[in-house]
């Protein structure tokens, strides 16, 4: 049996339609789930939110949107430091979220910077450096302007530093060789980050008040008194300058306009 041409197309058109209702339907499903979503995440209800995004990502698993906002409200559960397990089961799926952003970016080039920072930010706050600085890297391989990557991995070997060295640096006399270089080699990296920073963001003052607290670290390891004074010194003018800077920020954002809450 042979179909004319018109009569192929009107099946074809009866075969598409409801398809096509279908999938408008379940997008404005999608839309919906996100609204209520987005409305218990306002009202702190994250657990509750988070069920809403999930709901979103079946009805359309292309609302990328969604797939942030879910990473975000998993986050939001998240304590750092809690000995709750829920607390870094949230902080797990969190990351394998916000991993997925980033691996379903069209574009590699132009992936997700603010999931790769929130990776990272996670990483840091369950205390896995390694890890979280990889993920700064590479938010630095796709935007080597981002001066808050360069200037995490900078805390992150102030952190491990600070941690051996002693709040005086009582306890550099009891560090092995290795533990000197290593410490040596993280103060270095730290500074080279922060000069990084600094260089696309001059009046970064959380990046000078970390420059100064290294420089303080450095100081410890050195044994000719006129070059320690000399990186006290350093130390000192730099911290000023971030007091100055952080005071001048502090004055500008109180004259901008306050937003009234709806």
């Amino acid at each position: 049996m042979r179909f004319n041409n018109k009569w192929l197309a009107v099946l074809l058109l009866l075969t598409v339609m409801p398809l096509s209702g279908c999938g408008f339907m379940q997008k404005l499903r999608a839309r919906d789930y996100l609204n209520k979503g987005v409305k218990a995440f306002t009202d702190q209800k994250y657990d509750a939110a988070a069920q809403y995004f999930q709901k979103t990502l079946e009805m359309d698993p292309d609302f990328e949107i969604a797939r942030m906002y879910l990473a975000t409200a998993y986050t939001s559960q998240f304590v750092p430091g809690s000995t709750d397990p829920k607390s870094e089961e949230m902080a797990k799926r969190a990351i394998e979220t916000f991993k997925e952003v980033v691996a379903r970016a069209e574009d590699p080039a132009k992936a997700n910077k603010d999931a790769m920072l929130s990776i990272a930010s996670l990483y840091y706050q369950l205390r896995q450096y390694p890890e979280s600085k990889e993920w700064c890297h590479k938010a630095i391989a796709i935007d080597p302007n981002n001066a808050e990557a360069y200037y995490r991995i900078a805390v992150m070997d102030y952190d491990d530093v600070s941690e051996k060295t002693g709040i005086q640096g009582e306890n550099v006399e009891f560090m092995t060789p290795e533990e000197k270089e290593t410490a040596k080699a993280n103060i270095e990296e730290g500074l080279e980050n922060l000069a990084k920073a600094l260089e696309v963001r001059p009046d970064y003052f959380d990046a000078l008040e970390y420059q100064n607290l290294l420089w303080r670290e450095k100081a410890k390891f050195e044994t000719d008194e006129a070059a320690k004074a000399e990186l006290i010194r350093q130390a000192d003018m730099v911290a000023l300058q971030s007091l100055e800077l952080r005071r001048k920020a502090m004055e500008e954002e109180a004259k901008r306009p306050k937003k009234l809450g709806i």
